[in-house]
């Protein structure tokens, strides 16, 4: 795994890494070069890129909610699913309400400067 310190070096690997996979990956190389966000984080506090990235949090909580629908096995109706679903989410906000994230809590004045300075 390729861990660049700054844009230009992020573009190189990603360049390196297209010319290696170009003939047996086409497609993913092609969305990969074309996807005009795929350097945004590098805008960031570096502090918060890795948090960025991730899909952690949204991959666990894809796991937690799909065991816990498993185990009802089955809903009467499309509502009944929807209300448990909200209900999951509503929990899972609540749990990590009064946390913070990776490196977010070091960002803060950054952050708080980024999004202010840009109204």
């Amino acid at each position: 795994m390729c861990r660049s310190e700054d844009e230009q070096s992020g573009k190189a690997a990603l360049d390196a890494f297209c010319d290696q996979w170009k003939a047996t990956y086409t497609k993913m190389v092609k969305s990969l070069r074309e996807n005009p966000y795929i350097f945004t984080f590098y805008s960031f506090p570096k502090s918060i890129w890795r948090s960025i990235y991730s899909t952690n949090l949204i991959e666990s909580f894809n796991k937690q909610s799909k065991k816990y629908t498993k185990r009802k096995e089955q809903f009467p109706h499309e509502e009944a699913l929807e209300k448990f679903l909200v209900s999951q989410f509503d929990g899972y906000n609540q749990h990590f309400a009064t946390r913070c994230h990776i490196g977010f809590d070091q960002a803060r004045a950054e952050i708080q400067e980024l999004f202010t300075s840009k109204n």
